[in-house]
């Protein structure tokens, strides 16, 4: 009979690593790549991402990501993993993600991502150079080439690519060769040119003494904030339309100019025309026309609301809309706020009620739509300023707002606080952010204890959960 040694807690514990070290080495080695995949361009996992979104976006299928990727379905997916995209094939270099900028066309876009055209047409699905929206969300690819562009002034009237180049410290024809012209005699006035530089600014508006205009805030949605900032080599004059909306442009210390929009909660999701006029020193004029893609803000649908009939009356609240219409469309040219806006309480704070959300009132059977945010149902809840302001009207007693306080923060930014118990501060006082206003009551058009939260932009009530969760500007 052979009598066997009873192993040491050692020995037992390099057995059982030595039995799962190849099913370690198996989970950690890449999965094989076939042939297909090598030719296929990659997609690099964002934080948010999901394999649902992923298809979505380069117009192919979960299973067949999968497929390609030797991956199956209970795979985690963690943000910086590489994925092939089927239906590409060909197509070299990273793909991403972006929104279209103001004043793309597929030649600045090719240009910008150093591809062929027709690469972004198959990428995109485009049929037509119309598809281009400003805000939608588009396939493109990157490589090293294309880092740190930046968008050249453009040439003006008359002027040479030559002279352009010189002015701009470029070699012509490496430029010529950057932005994919077969001479530099081809190249076009107000039409869009990069070039290398040490920081990456791919503005696609070329208009003669811009050196740049962009808007932020990508994508646009229903009750959104829009921003545009323009920049220029001498003074000009600025005017903006986007979907009836005229925002106003205010000139900061550095030069630049700056204007706030807000897209009215009830406008129709859809495409609508963007125009930008721009007015040098000399009086020349020179418009910009592009479709501007507005998307839906996906707002919920409130229970009917039991209130006094009195205060939904419009003979009623006509004198009260008109006075709050006139105190938020007084502009003051100082932007006075900084940084993100704190949330204006710290007890009780529960949102009952969301911007945007559709509401009818006993009595009515008219569609409103809810222009801020009901916090808390807490009757003496502290209320606070979010940001630096300065207060245009405290006022008592409205029929529909109740007690109210209004901040002007500057450049057509107003926040707005409803159904107050009480004020503590009063027209003309600046305050700062946190500084206690007020307390949270029931008056005015309010069934139970609530701050009615809002923030409008050039009189346009807009979701102030952007501005709690963004830096503006």
């Amino acid at each position: 009979m052979t009598v066997r040694k009873a192993q040491t807690p050692y020995q037992r514990a390099l057995v059982f690593f030595l039995l799962i070290l190849p099913m370690i080495c198996a989970g950690l080695a890449p999965a094989p790549v076939n042939a297909q995949s090598a030719q296929l361009p990659v997609y690099v996992v964002q934080s948010g991402d999901t394999l649902y979104g992923i298809a979505g976006q380069f117009f192919t299928t979960i299973d067949e990501i999968l497929a390609v990727n030797n991956r199956s379905i209970g795979d985690t997916l963690r943000p910086g993993d590489r994925l092939f995209i089927p239906g590409f094939e060909g197509l070299q270099g990273v793909l991403t993600t972006d929104y279209v900028p103001l004043g793309a066309s597929l030649r600045s876009l090719s240009r910008r991502t150093q591809s062929e055209p027709a690469s972004l047409v198959r990428l995109n699905k485009f049929t037509s150079q119309s598809e281009l929206f400003v805000g939608r969300k588009i396939a493109l690819t990157t490589s090293e080439t294309t880092q740190n562009l930046q968008t050249m002034p453009s040439l003006l009237p008359g002027q040479s690519w030559m002279e352009r180049s010189i002015l701009s410290g470029q070699n012509p024809w490496a430029l010529a060769r950057l932005n994919r012209l077969t001479s530099p005699n081809t190249a076009l006035p107000q039409d869009a040119y990069y070039a290398h530089s040490a920081q990456n600014n791919p503005n696609s508006l070329a208009i003669p003494g811009l050196t740049s205009m962009v808007i932020d805030n990508l994508p646009l949605v229903q009750g959104g904030t829009f921003v545009l900032k323009v920049t220029s080599e001498q003074p000009v004059t600025l005017m903006a339309d986007l979907a009836g909306v005229q925002p106003v442009f205010f000139t900061r210390d550095d030069g630049s100019q700056i204007a706030f929009g807000g897209i009215n909660a009830l406008q129709e999701p859809g495409a609508y025309p963007l125009t930008i006029e721009v007015t040098n020193a000399e009086g020349a004029t020179y418009r910009f026309d592009q479709w501007t893609i507005i998307g839906s803000g996906n707002f919920e649908t409130d229970q009917t609301l039991k209130v006094d009939p009195e205060t939904v009356d419009g003979d009623n609240i006509a004198n009260e809309d008109a006075l709050f219409k006139q105190i938020v469309t007084t502009l003051t040219p100082v932007q006075q706020w900084s940084g993100v806006f704190q949330y204006p309480t710290k007890g009780g704070d529960c949102v009952n009620s969301r911007f945007g959300s559709r509401r009818t009132y006993t009595g009515t059977d008219k569609i409103y739509y809810h222009t801020g945010l009901d916090i808390g149902w807490c009757y003496g809840i502290d209320v606070f300023a979010p940001a630096a302001g300065t207060v245009v009207a405290a006022l008592p007693n409205q029929i529909v707002r109740g007690n109210t306080i209004v901040i002007d923060h500057g450049l057509g930014i107003f926040s707005i606080y409803m159904h107050l118990q009480d004020f503590l501060v009063a027209e003309g006082d600046q305050v700062q952010p946190g500084q206690l206003i007020a307390h949270i009551g029931n008056t005015g058009r309010s069934n139970g204890p609530h701050l009615h939260f809002e923030i409008d932009i050039n009189g346009t009530p807009v979701n102030p959960v952007n501005w709690l969760n963004r830096e503006f500007p």
